[in-house]
């Protein structure tokens, strides 16, 4: 519980410190926010939606010690082209994991609050860092709808390279660690569920 407790204080501080910086008045001239004009600008302090986005993704990671894939998907809302705000799901499966009729196994999903900032949106190519912050739950097995397995809190920092592609287009990539805490029975450990993950994906919206 100390690694989630210090993962949701982590977060929770770099969200106030990203969401104090949408507060910053608007670039002057040469600045790559909206321009200064005589009536109708922004006014100096002011916090507004400036988009909105959806991104399939597909990632690799590690479970139980074997490599594991995590198709997911994210979608949220922009404060001043700086911080994004929204909800994040991910998929787990790995070489064990079978589905078929209504029977399955050794597959999971996970997700929770997405926390983003974006380091100059407009250049070409650029930076975000990012948190996701939520649980999640492996099923061993899966018969008839009923899930046998795991349930997991779960903290997922990561840094993420930016390229605008086309106007409402952007690919994404990045790497970032999920740390989990497993609950009680038996399953995989919270050092089974913890690794690395490598995710990319297409982000859609009006940035």
């Amino acid at each position: 519980m100390k690694i989630v407790a210090i993962g949701a204080l982590l977060s929770v501080l770099i969200g106030n410190a990203a969401f104090a910086q949408t507060l910053t008045p608007a670039a002057g001239p040469g600045g790559d926010d909206e321009p200064q004009t005589i009536v109708g600008g922004r006014q100096e302090g002011q916090t507004t939606v400036s988009g909105w986005f959806v991104s399939p993704t597909f990632g690799t990671t590690g479970w139980g010690g074997a490599l594991a894939y995590s198709p997911g998907i994210r979608g949220g809302i922009y404060l001043n082209r700086r911080l994004a705000i929204g909800l994040a799901v991910n998929g787990l499966a790995n070489g064990d994991s079978h589905l078929g009729g209504n029977e399955g196994g050794n597959f999971g999903t996970y997700g929770g609050l997405l926390l983003q900032y974006v380091v100059h949106s407009n250049r070409l190519v650029h930076v975000t860092v990012e948190s996701t912050i939520g649980d999640g739950q492996w099923c061993a097995s899966d018969d008839n709808n009923d899930c046998v397995g795991k349930r997991f809190i779960v903290f997922e920092p990561a840094a993420n390279l930016e390229v605008n592609v086309a106007r409402h287009v952007r690919f994404t990539t990045g790497i970032g660690y999920r740390f989990a805490v497993a609950g009680s029975g038996e399953g995989p450990s919270s050092r089974d569920m913890s690794s690395l993950v490598v995710r990319s994906g297409l982000v859609f919206g009006s940035f």
